[in-house]
C-alpha cells in the first residue's frame, strides 16, 4: 500500500481560522490505513461545495444537438437570447438552465422567464441563476411563473443576488400548488431585507430573543417545498427571528429534509439564536423523518459556549459540521460526554485548533458504558483535518478504536504538519 505523510499544518492553536478545506477520507485496507494527502472532495457535502447547481462548462462550449444545457455566462442581459442558445435543439430536450454573472436585475430575470415560459420544458430540473443581481417582488413573481411552468424543477441556485426572503413568497401562494423544489441555494442574499408591497401588508418583523416569528406566509412557504431535501443559507444575511421562523416550519412540514446549511452566518455573537435554532430540530419539533439530518455550522465562531449548547439542546441529528469554530479542549470534552447518546454518525471538526489535548478530551469515555459488543460511540465519519495533530494523536486514535469507541470508515487527518511522514493507523 502507498502511504503519503501529512501535508504541512495551515496554523497553530492561536492561528485565525480559515474556510474549512475538504479532504479525502482515510482509505481502508484490512490490516493499516494511510494518510492520503491528494486533493479530494469529503464525504460532508461534495455536491454543495460549487457556487452553482449544474457542472461547470468550457468557455469554449457551443450549443449542440446533443447538449441538454443552456448556458449564459458573463454576458450582458441584451444578449440573453433563449431562442438562439437552442440552436438546432428541441426545447423540451432542455434539462439544466445556467445564468451566472450576467448582471440580470428583477426586470431583466422576468423577461428571460417570459421567453422561457413560450417553450415547452418539460425535462428541466436545474435551473441556476446564481451570481447576478436579482432580487424585488418582480424577481419573485417571475420566480413562481418559472416554477409553476416547467414543473419538474428540483434544483434552484439563487446564490449570490439580491433576494430578500419576503420575495419568495409568491412561490408560497402560487396557483399551481406544490412545487417539486429539492435543493434551495440561497447563499449570500439579503435575505433580512423586507419585501416593500409585503412591508406594506403586513408591516416588518417584530421580536426580539430569537423567539418563532408569527408570520403566516413563512409557513405557507415551507408547504409550497414539501420535497425539500437541501437548504442552502450560508454568508446570507437574514433576520434572528425569521431565520428560527423558517426552521421551525422546515422542521415541522418537510419530512425529506436531509441538509441545512448555516456557515458564515456570525451565529458565534449571537448564542440565544443557536439555541433557538436547536430547539427547532428536537424531536418534539421534527416531522416524522425517513431520512437523517445533516446541520451545517462551520465558521460561525461558535466556541465552546456554542457546542455546549449544541449537546444540551436535544436535537436530532444524523450528523454535525463544526469546523472552524474555535474549539478548544474544553468543547471537545463536552462533545465527549454528549456522543453516545446524540446518535450522530458524522462530526466535523476540522480546522479547530485544539491539539492533541482536544484529541485526548474527544476521547475520553466513561468506563460505565463501555461495552465489547457495540462501539462506545454512534459515529463512522471523523473529521480532524488542520487541527495541529502530532504523533500523539494518531496514537490514541488508534487505542481508542481498538477499544472499540467507534467504527469508523472514515478519518480525514490532513494538514497536520507535527505527525510523522509515513504514520499509519492500523484498523
Amino acid at each position: 500500500m502507498q502511504t503519503a505523510a501529512p501535508a504541512a499544518s495551515t496554523g497553530s492553536a492561536g492561528a485565525k481560522c480559515t474556510t474549512p478545506a475538504h479532504a479525502a477520507p482515510l482509505s481502508k485496507c484490512p490490516s493499516s490505513a494511510s494518510l492520503d494527502s491528494s486533493p479530494a472532495s469529503d464525504a460532508d457535502g461534495s455536491a454543495l461545495a460549487s457556487a452553482t447547481l449544474c457542472e461547470q462548462a468550457s468557455s469554449e462550449k457551443v450549443a449542440n444537438t446533443h447538449s441538454r444545457e443552456i448556458a449564459f455566462i458573463d454576458l450582458s442581459p441584451a444578449e440573453l437570447d433563449v431562442g438562439g442558445a437552442l440552436g438546432g435543439r428541441a426545447a423540451e430536450t432542455i434539462e439544466c438552465l445556467r445564468v451566472n454573472r450576467c448582471r440580470m436585475d428583477g426586470h431583466s430575470f422576468a423577461v428571460l422567464v417570459d421567453a422561457l415560459c413560450r417553450m415547452e420544458l418539460p425535462n428541466l430540473h436545474t435551473v441556476d441563476v446564481s451570481q447576478n443581481h436579482i432580487g424585488g417582488a418582480q424577481a419573485g413573481a417571475a420566480l413562481a411563473k418559472l416554477l409553476s411552468h416547467a414543473r419538474a424543477v428540483r434544483a434552484l441556485s439563487l446564490g449570490w443576488n439580491r433576494l430578500a426572503l419576503a420575495d419568495l413568497g409568491a412561490i408560497a401562494t402560487s396557483s399551481a400548488g406544490p412545487h417539486n423544489i429539492r435543493h434551495l441555494d440561497l447563499r449570500a442574499n439579503p435575505l433580512a431585507a423586507p419585501s416593500q408591497k409585503r412591508d406594506q401588508r403586513k408591516g416588518a418583523h417584530v421580536g426580539g430573543g430569537g423567539g418563532v416569528c408569527s408570520d403566516a406566509w413563512i409557513a405557507e412557504l415551507a408547504r409550497s417545498m414539501p420535497q425539500l431535501t437541501h437548504l442552502l443559507l450560508a454568508q446570507a444575511t437574514i433576520n434572528d427571528n425569521t431565520l428560527v421562523a423558517l426552521l421551525h416550519a422546515l422542521a415541522s412540514q418537510v419530512p425529506q429534509l436531509e441538509y441545512i446549511g448555516l456557515e458564515w452566518l456570525g451565529l458565534g455573537g449571537r448564542l440565544a439564536t443557536v439555541r433557538s435554532i436547536m430547539s427547532q430540530l428536537a424531536p418534539a419539533n421534527l416531522a416524522a423523518r425517513p431520512l437523517p439530518l445533516h446541520l451545517n455550522l462551520a465558521s460561525n465562531n461558535l466556541g465552546d459556549s456554542g457546542v455546549k449548547i449544541i449537546a444540551e439542546s436535544g436535537a436530532m441529528l444524523s450528523s454535525l459540521t463544526l469546523a472552524c469554530n474555535f474549539i478548544t479542549e474544553r468543547g471537545t470534552g463536552i462533545l465527549a460526554e454528549w456522543l453516545p447518546a446524540s446518535g450522530l454518525t458524522g462530526l466535523e471538526l476540522s480546522d479547530n485548533h485544539f491539539g492533541d489535548q482536544g484529541v485526548s478530551s474527544l476521547l475520553a469515555t466513561d468506563g460505565r458504558r463501555v461495552s465489547t459488543d457495540s462501539p462506545y460511540t454512534t459515529l463512522t465519519s471523523l473529521g480532524l483535518n488542520s487541527c495541529c495533530l502530532g504523533d500523539a494523536s494518531l496514537r490514541m486514535l488508534t487505542d481508542a478504536l481498538d477499544c472499540n469507541w467507534a467504527s469508523l470508515a472514515s478519518l480525514r487527518i490532513l494538514r497536520n504538519g507535527r505527525i510523522s511522514r509515513g504514520a499509519r493507523i492500523p484498523l
